[in-house]
């Protein structure tokens, strides 16, 4: 049975794939990284990637929506690696905390 969680990153993924992304699966090592590299040379994988969400891509907004409901352990996903999303996830709880505590 489904829950509501597959449902949601469902309705992302669809967002995503009709907002058109630049990327497409010939590109897949380069956001998600071979299965050996050293860290220079993801530092460079990941930057390029990088580059071309947020140089290019007009699906980048629904992107980011789907990574953060999927939160995924690795890759580039609208300009963010995996380890920085959830920097951002934190920072988005946080600020969220804060700002309950200012209404309450």
């Amino acid at each position: 049975m489904k829950d509501q969680r597959d449902d949601d990153l469902t309705d992302f993924l669809d967002d995503l794939i009709n907002a058109k992304p630049v990327c497409d699966s010939t590109q897949a090592v380069l956001f998600t990284g071979p299965d050996i590299e050293t860290d220079e040379e993801r530092w460079v994988r990941e930057a390029t990637a990088k580059a071309i969400c947020q140089t290019r891509c007009p699906a980048r907004a629904a992107c980011l929506s789907y990574a953060m409901a999927l939160d995924p352990e690795e890759g580039v996903w609208a300009g963010y690696t995996a380890e920085e999303l959830r920097d951002l996830r934190s920072l988005l709880a946080f600020l969220l905390r804060r700002r309950t505590n200012e209404v309450a």
